[in-house]
């Protein structure tokens, strides 16, 4: 009966160690820290398989793209649109009083400054106003058509 009652205690320590193994490899230590940055994402592992590691998608959020005629920012990072309306500083996912066609059309700049368009404005537009153009984008449609 000592036989007996040893290989019922084996199994049953053998299935609660199986238990704690699968509970603690399911389970981080510690939750991962907050991070803006985008890792990247491991593939499954399959036994004798190589390790893949899929990158994930960057998105370039170095400052806004500033539209000189409409005195919009685009945010790439946030995907917004700001606008001043009525002295108050807006953004939306769409802009403001023009269709992002026609925003895209017109000429634009890149903006280094990571925080609110509101800090910057007065000097951007002094530096950008209306009908401002790259130097290399030509003035007129005739131009742009070689004649």
């Amino acid at each position: 009966m000592t036989n007996k009652n040893l290989s019922h205690c084996n199994h049953l320590q053998c299935a609660l160690g199986v238990a704690l193994l699968a509970l603690l490899t399911a389970c981080p230590a510690s939750p991962p820290a907050a991070s803006t940055a985008t890792a990247a994402t491991p593939a499954p592992q399959v036994a004798g398989q190589p390790v893949v590691v899929v990158q994930a998608e960057v998105m370039d959020t170095a400052g806004f793209i500033y539209y000189p005629d409409y005195e919009v920012y685009f945010d790439p990072g946030a995907r917004v649109y700001w606008y001043n309306e009525g002295g108050r500083w807006s953004s939306a996912a769409s802009p403001v009083g023009v269709s992002v066609d026609v925003l895209l059309a017109s000429s634009s700049t890149h903006m280094n400054f990571h925080d609110s368009p509101e800090n910057h404005h007065a000097q951007v537009v002094q530096q950008f106003p209306h009908g401002w153009k790259p130097a290399s984008q030509p003035d007129s449609d005739r131009d742009r058509r070689g004649h």
